[in-house]
């Protein structure tokens, strides 16, 4: 008996292997609900709180978004790599969750004792301490503790699990967010405590649904570890910094010059795009631990092949699904928003491409990052974000500051990130593709972004003079053009396949395993 207790203690996790299509799929799946709800949530938000208060919101989680991004250094990264590339012991996971502790103390002590208040109003424009504090508290919880525990689970390859914990506390959000509704009490404060108190419990959840406390207590060299994560993450210290100097700078000026308001009509927009990008969330955790692990291994054509079919099937998706919504953006904001968002139509159609160019820029990124590329991953990125902050203040300035700008708001903003994000992605695409002697393939972005935009505008046209002869209510309209968009767009796909990085034999093997699946 004793030698059963020891035999099984040492087999503390279950270590499954599911095909990279199984999680795939499941991801799907449960990222789809959870975007649903994630999705639905923000929209009683939006409506309840309106444009301008919505976007104080919108500025203070985007600020401390990238705040969390600054600390990190790299780190989240470079922890993410290392687990997936072989297991690692308890003392691995509990200093660096010691590390990430550290930092949110250190900020939490910076703002509520450093620093003076007028400083305080300077920064965070007019907003009080104690709301300021709660937002760190809350985009800590959310973005870096809950964060870590994702990328625990899928370095286990236990995407089941960690997708089930994600679709749970969404649901507990969005019955939190409607019960709080219909009562009349949402706040923005009530809002981030709502994110702090549902995360902080969830963890406790997390570390017994992942088996953390019973990860192997293997020798810990701290040392060993301390120069791993220095080698890895050295490049990407200065990266970090002008990754927050863009994103910060990008969010202030916006509140600053274009007001409120300008940033709400672009947290919609950028809302919206986020959830065309749930199939990429779907599948970049289970593409980071395939990467490293092929990489450690050094198998070249195994990352050469997930590396392209991933970046064509994914881009091809988001190009197809804005290529459907890019003519509905002013009556998806009347609809879903109200009047007072409808300004906001513009900027929605200008992200909605944009996420599909955002798909390719986050596989990108970890496709270096699981390599070990941080010295490309920091150069690339530096270079375009110092280059973006210049632009961002001549497009967002107003007419008479200092140094004039055009004062274009949210719809200028969205034009800048469109630009910049094409160019990015297309010159690391190259570098990869040349730096593992590949051949760079670009020509599937333009063959599919035409041909989505253009038959989706022709779908929107032709139901559109259908309904002047025989007028339809709005969902009939939307269900016509859906139909004939999904039979032009199938088309397209089948007859040149190769920009989604399928062929037509794979197509027919996907259609007949789903019939074998219906009728089982």
């Amino acid at each position: 008996m004793d030698k059963f207790h020891n035999l099984t203690a040492k087999t503390h996790i279950p270590l499954v292997n599911p095909s990279i299509s199984s999680r795939f799929a499941f991801s799907v799946v449960a990222n789809l609900l959870r975007g649903g709800l994630a999705f639905t949530t923000t929209i009683i938000i939006a409506r309840v709180l309106g444009p301008e208060v919505y976007g104080d919101y919108a500025f203070l989680l985007g600020s401390f978004v990238a705040t969390m991004g600054l600390l990190s250094m790299g780190t989240s990264n470079a922890f993410q790599t290392f687990m997936s590339q072989k297991e690692r012991g308890k003392m691995f996971v509990f200093s660096y969750a010691g590390w990430q502790l550290l930092q949110v103390l250190l900020v939490l002590f910076v703002i509520g004792v450093i620093l003076p208040t007028q400083w305080l109003e300077q920064i965070w424009l007019g907003h009080e301490k104690g709301i300021v504090l709660l937002a760190v508290a809350a985009v800590f919880m959310q973005q870096r503790a809950w964060q870590t525990m994702i990328k625990i689970g899928e370095s286990r390859r236990l995407t089941h699990r960690v997708q089930m914990l994600n679709i749970s506390i969404a649901a507990v959000h969005f019955v939190l967010v409607g019960g709080f509704w219909m009562g009349e009490m949402l706040s923005i404060r009530l809002i981030f405590g709502l994110i702090l108190v549902e995360h902080l419990i969830f963890l406790f959840v997390a570390c017994k649904v992942l088996f953390i406390f019973k990860l192997e207590g293997e020798p810990f060299d701290g040392r060993s570890v301390l120069r791993e994560y220095v080698t890895y993450c050295t490049p990407l210290i200065i990266y970090s910094i002008v990754g927050f100097g863009c994103e910060f700078a990008d969010r202030w000026m916006l509140q600053n010059f274009g007001g409120s308001k300008q940033q709400g009509l672009y947290e919609i927009g950028y809302r919206f795009g986020a959830l065309s990008l749930l199939i990429t969330a779907s599948l970049l955790n289970i593409f980071w631990k395939e990467i490293a692990e092929a990489k450690e291994k050094g198998n070249l054509e195994l990352m050469q092949k997930l590396y392209r079919k991933t970046s064509s099937f994914l881009f091809t998706l988001g190009v197809v699904i804005a290529g459907f919504l890019v003519p509905w953006s002013e009556e998806i904001i009347l609809f879903l928003l109200g009047p007072s968002y409808v300004e906001g139509s513009s900027v929605l159609a200008i992200m909605l491409v944009l996420s599909a160019f955002a798909s390719l820029a986050q596989i990108n990124g970890s496709m270096l990052l699981a390599s070990g590329k941080t010295k490309a991953h920091f150069v690339f990125g530096s270079i375009f974000m110092g280059l973006s902050i210049p632009c961002s203040y001549f497009i967002l300035a107003s007419e008479e500051a200092y140094l004039p700008g055009l004062q274009l708001g949210s719809l200028g903003l969205a034009m800048k990130m469109l630009l910049f994000v094409v160019l990015h992605v297309n010159v690391v695409s190259w570098w990869i593709s040349r730096d593992h002697g590949w051949k760079f393939d670009w020509i599937y972005q333009g063959v599919s972004l035409g041909g989505s935009l253009g038959l989706g505008w022709l779908s929107f046209e032709v139901v559109e003079t259908l309904n002047n002869v025989i007028p339809t209510g709005l969902f009939l309209k939307g269900g016509l053009t859906l139909i004939l968009y999904c039979g032009l767009a199938g088309m397209m796909i089948w007859r040149i396949p190769w920009v989604a990085g399928t062929s037509r034999q794979e197509i027919k093997n996907y259609y007949f395993k789903v019939i074998k699946l219906k009728f089982l």
